[in-house]
């Protein structure tokens, strides 16, 4: 009798943590057109620089809160394409690969835009200075927890 009841306990538990993920509301709703789904609609003006073959040029907080706002437009718009950021460095350090990483800074002090360079061995890396401005040219690979990757980057 108690294992049923703790296997009805855990399925309501994966049902109720799946559909808040989807983002499901348990609650009733008092008016139905309350409900409606907003759908943005696509400005001729504001077309992405990805889809004209330009190479975007954004800061790292505008990466950083394009993924904050909404992950899956941010990686449709930056991952796999060429992108120009600009920032802040927060450091400079060696992933498990042994490959140098710098880490951009965002408005948010604990997180960073993580930037892997291309080479290892570049001499414009001793330049690089926690707490100066450097413009790197890399290509987009997503985010992990919450912060954007960046890969096979070039200081510029």
């Amino acid at each position: 009798m108690l294992l049923l009841a703790c296997t009805g306990l855990m399925v309501a538990m994966f049902t109720v943590a799946i559909m808040s993920a989807l983002g499901v509301s348990l609650r009733p709703v008092a008016d139905p057109s309350a409900a409606a789904v907003v759908v943005p609609t696509v400005q001729a003006s504001r077309v992405s620089p990805v889809a004209t073959g330009q190479t975007p040029e954004l800061t790292a907080a505008e990466l950083w809160s394009a993924y904050t706002r909404d992950a899956v437009a941010a990686d449709r718009q930056y991952r796999q394409h060429s992108v120009q950021v600009t920032g802040t460095v927060r450091s400079v350090d060696r992933n498990f690969e042994g490959d140098m990483v710098i880490r951009l800074a965002t408005p948010d002090p604990f997180d960073s835009v993580n930037a892997t360079l291309a080479t290892r061995t570049d001499p414009v890396l001793t330049t690089l200075v926690k707490g100066r401005a450097v413009s790197l040219l890399c290509v987009g690979r997503g985010a992990m927890m919450g912060a954007p990757l960046l890969g096979s980057c070039f200081v510029r």
